[in-house]
């Protein structure tokens, strides 16, 4: 048998990268343990295509390993997807059988190594044709095998606080390393790690891996602590900032000085399901949440004049586990009966590019999910941040920001609603300061471009960058 291999050794060779050769055929890469049914992760996507586009060139091929390709395929039809190997392999009656006779013990990453083996016979036996021979599982192997580079989406899933998510990803990432190509990661928050097998699992992964991009300096630490070296990682912003429009932004700031009698500001509002309140009960949490959210969206309505519209990246589409506009529901028991007359729950699916514009439409938002934050700030969208989980922190502080910051753990309605006035009362400064964050944190990720091209873009292309 014969892979296309990266190097996959220590950290000292990593400059040594054997590149791929295009010679007349399109660079392929798969992009894994994506979630397009969330609206944020879709947006990683449409930023992670546009950076691998400007890095590789438009005729390069994308395949995305969906957690629900199926699903994904009738909402982004214009992208293509295969299954998510392992959660395939979870739902077979086989696997779970074998699962039970050998007591727990079975190891996926040996599946994979029969299944890539039969795969490879199967080229010089034309005649064979094993046991889910054209199921999802084998589809999707052959694109792996096929594949040039493997790249683990961008997110935050590696952390103790997430080991389902760890251990659910490393079957994924041992096949990888299997076929001689560790994924590269894309902008993660990461950390902090636990002290077990799992994450010992991980860390032979990521020191194997080619490139580990982070979007802040504690993953960093975090990252180097667990890998020991930092040779092979780069802090950069997310990907999503990639989206930012600078052109709009300008055109909204100067159709902001101009009056407009008898128009409504208009407010848009993200929450989401949320269970972890820290030492509050989930029970008393989660209505201080809703409550404080109630508590400023009704002064947005009495005391400035406002029209106040939930929307938020994870809506519209029933076969994902989390709906926000069930999360807005409960927010809308709190208000008065006069302030919801002024209150929209908007209950549309949108793709990235139409959510957007839609965010576009708005002149400020309250944001629960980082990258309805994100989003919003692309368009030039002062955001008054609600943070369940620190990724959302260190981007404002980022953004110097971080007086306006609220943890969903200590949020309460009075604080919250004085602090909604406040923030309403500056938009100009936090404007100011928004628009020079955003900038520098679009410039940061686009420097992603210029990181792959010099690790792995084809011989053909470093050539054509440093022609005449």
């Amino acid at each position: 048998m014969s892979f296309r291999r990266f190097h996959v050794g220590g950290h000292a060779a990593l400059s040594r990268q054997r590149r791929p050769s295009r010679g007349s055929k399109a660079l392929k890469i798969i992009v894994e343990t994506t979630v397009f049914l969330n609206g944020g992760d879709a947006a990683i996507q449409v930023a992670t295509k546009r950076i691998l586009k400007a890095a590789f060139g438009d005729d390069i091929e994308i395949v995305f390993a969906d957690m629900d390709a199926q699903v994904a395929k009738r909402y982004y039809p214009g992208n293509t997807f295969v299954c998510f190997p392992s959660a395939q392999l979870h739902k077979s009656k086989y696997i779970r059988l074998l699962n039970r006779l050998t007591k727990g013990r079975l190891e996926l990453n040996s599946v994979y190594s029969i299944l890539i083996a039969m795969i490879f016979i199967e080229r010089h036996l034309s005649w064979l044709k094993y046991l889910g021979y054209g199921g999802q599982v084998a589809r999707a192997l052959r694109e792996y095998i096929a594949a040039d580079l493997i790249i683990s989406t961008g997110g935050t899933y590696l952390s103790k606080k997430h080991r389902g998510s760890v251990s659910h990803r490393l079957p994924e990432y041992e096949r990888d390393v299997y076929l001689g190509k560790p994924p590269i990661f894309f902008t993660q928050s990461m950390g902090p790690f636990g002290d077990d097998r799992i994450f010992h699992r991980l860390a032979e992964i990521l020191r194997k891996s080619p490139l580990i991009l982070v979007r802040d300096r504690k993953s960093m630490a975090f990252a180097k602590e667990l890998v020991g070296h930092a040779d092979n990682i780069e802090e950069v912003a997310d990907c999503v900032f990639i989206l930012t429009d600078q052109d709009e932004i300008e055109r909204r700031r100067a159709a902001s000085q101009v009056a407009k009698p008898g128009r409504r500001p208009r407010i848009a509002v993200s929450v989401r399901p949320w269970a972890d309140f820290g030492e509050r009960d989930s029970e008393v949490g989660r209505a201080k949440y809703h409550q404080s959210v109630a508590r400023a969206t009704a002064w947005f309505v009495e005391e400035v004049g406002a029209e106040v519209t939930f929307i938020s990246t994870c809506q519209g589409i029933p076969e994902y586990r989390f709906n926000d506009s069930d999360a807005a529901r409960d927010v809308l028991k709190y208000l008065p009966e006069h302030v919801r007359n002024s209150v929209v729950i908007d209950l549309q699916f949108r793709d990235t590019e139409t959510l957007l514009r839609k965010i576009g439409e708005f002149d400020g938002a309250i944001c629960t999910r980082m990258h309805m934050c994100i989003l919003s700030l692309c368009r030039g969208l002062p955001v008054l941040p609600i943070c369940y989980e620190r990724k959302t922190a260190d981007l404002f502080r980022s953004l110097d920001l971080e007086d306006y910051v609220t943890f969903i753990d200590k949020i309460e309605p009075d604080g919250f609603r004085n602090l909604a006035e406040r923030w309403w009362q500056n938009q100009e400064s936090i404007a100011e300061r928004s628009l020079r964050g955003t900038l520098a944190l679009r410039d940061s990720a686009l420097s992603t471009v210029g990181i792959l091209k010099n690790r792995f873009a084809p011989v053909e292309l470093q050539m054509e960058a440093v022609s005449p």
